[in-house]
């Protein structure tokens, strides 16, 4: 679902609307961006038409438009510091700051070219084993967000499968102390069969897309036999072993992502297995700072993480995202082939959620099997979710501090032992006597301004603990659950 084209007069007084590009945040919610390069002007109907091989970078596709912006003319490089490159003439326009003198003649203009900086090609069969990428900066990479994108698995994002450093099939590979910065599409791209990645002690900034991306392939397969065949590696059997797996994502800095492309994250994975993400620093992004796609295969490690300045461009999400719409065939769980995975663990992470976070943990769509502990949660509307579907959620021994909602209802899921400093007079906590199916709340420490309750409490363990507490009190309940944590 992708619009062919927009009504817009204006288009008819440019010169060469064929090479403008659109922008645009997808309508009725702002949960991704899409592009769209055009390929002329229909005078009849005041119509700029879209090329349709372009404007597919976010999976659930739009038939509405959100704000939106054109570029690449002539007629619009009308602010500071806008430029208009003119293919035919080969002649670059520039409109200074209007604080400034201008061009001297001296200034050195770089026309980005190169998409992939580093490119790391093996298989499963013969992967590239024992490489070590260290102490480099990695810049200027041209713009992606027009290349051809896929959809990488159950969620909502479409991805190319590009970066600054491209790998395809290693084992053993690190990724240590780079600098990766002013690249204008995903710093570091993971494809396909690895074993024991590491990325770690690097800094990234400036992207134009995610910093991280991990997407997996499965089989063609799409029944026991093999009787039933897609055209490509999506189909629900992971048994195979061809993604990433083992994957150490380790005390790297991220700060300044999604400049163009609104759908990216810290770190992204689809079809992606058994990944340790720990003590990593991320702020100032436009959307969630860790996404998983999907629930494939299960058995990662979120530990030790500070996101903050999360979702600062969009809405609907929080810090964390996830989805889990399509089964997956793995042994991961125990050996044996499921289509339930191994569960995650989230512990001892600090999450600031300080701009559109509906959850600081949001698990959405269906998403299941996680064991969320130890964790500090500041902000956010809601503390527990679990929707369309969602179950086996398990939040223990958490603080939510200024929340609006403690948690909410998910068939097999658990509230256990957590602090909920609701940001309300009254309110913060439903009534434990109507939860969903096999669902336990209890032991919940819970403060709002009042120090009151007025929803009828069945278990006995649940209490209001008083009224808002200190700053000083609030710090204290963060460092009850964060400071037990070692990196070990």
């Amino acid at each position: 679902m992708s619009p062919d084209g927009m009504v817009l007069p204006r288009a008819a007084n440019y010169s060469h609307p064929e090479d403008a590009v659109v922008q645009s945040w997808r309508g009725g919610g702002r949960w991704f961006t899409q592009q769209w390069a055009a390929t002329g002007f229909v005078a009849a109907n005041s119509s700029l038409m879209f090329d349709p091989t372009t404007g597919m970078q976010g999976g659930e596709g739009m038939t509405s438009s959100g704000q939106w912006w054109i570029e690449n003319l002539l007629e619009e490089c009308d602010a500071a510091r806008e430029y208009f490159f003119d293919k035919r003439t080969r002649r670059l326009y520039y409109n200074p700051n209007s604080t400034s003198e201008g061009p001297t003649g001296s200034e050195a203009w770089v026309a980005t070219h190169l998409r992939v900086l580093i490119n790391v090609s093996g298989s499963m069969a013969n992967p590239v084993s024992d490489l070590t990428i260290q102490g480099l900066t990695l810049r200027d990479t041209r713009y992606t967000y027009l290349d051809t994108h896929g959809m990488p698995s159950g969620g909502d994002w479409a991805l190319q499968r590009s970066g600054a450093i491209t790998l395809e099939g290693t084992r053993g590979v690190a990724i240590r102390s780079n600098q990766l910065t002013n690249l204008d599409g995903i710093g570091i791209s993971i494809n396909g069969y690895h074993r024991d990645l590491v990325i770690e002690r690097n800094d990234f900034s400036w992207l134009g897309g995610s910093a991280m991306a991990a997407w997996g392939h499965t089989s063609p397969c799409l029944n026991h036999n093999c009787s039933k065949k897609l055209p490509y590696k999506v189909g629900p059997d992971g048994r195979g072993g061809e993604q990433p797996r083992n994957t150490t994502v380790a005390y790297n800095l991220v700060r300044e992502i999604g400049i163009w492309q609104k759908q990216s994250s810290m770190w992204f994975q689809a079809v992606t297995a058994l990944t340790n993400l720990v003590n990593n620093v991320h702020f100032n992004g436009p959307r969630a700072g860790v996404n998983f796609n999907d629930g494939f295969g299960g058995g990662d490690r979120m530990v030790g993480n500070l996101l903050a300045n999360c979702v600062r461009e969009s809405g609907d999400h929080g810090p964390f995202n996830s989805w889990d719409r399509v089964p997956y065939i793995t042994t991961i769980r125990n050996g044996s082939a499921s289509v339930v995975p191994a569960f995650r663990d989230i512990s001892h992470n600090f999450l600031l959620s300080t701009y559109s976070s509906q959850e600081a943990i949001d698990t959405d769509d269906g998403s299941a099997y996680y064991r969320t502990h130890h964790n500090f949660f500041a902000y956010a509307a809601n503390g527990l979710k679990s929707d369309f579907g969602g179950h086996h959620n398990y939040h223990e021994h958490n603080v939510y501090a200024w929340v609006t909602n403690c948690w909410g209802k998910g068939n097999s899921d658990r509230f256990i032992e957590n602090t909920c400093i609701s940001n309300t007079d009254t309110g913060g906590f439903a009534s434990d006597c109507r939860k969903a199916p096999l669902m336990i709340v209890n032991g919940t420490l819970l403060y709002n301004k009042a120090g009151e309750i007025h929803e009828r409490v069945c278990d006995a363990t649940n209490v209001v603990a008083g009224k808002w507490p200190s700053a000083a009190e609030t710090v204290q309940m963060a460092q009850s659950v964060l400071l037990p944590y070692t990196s070990s």
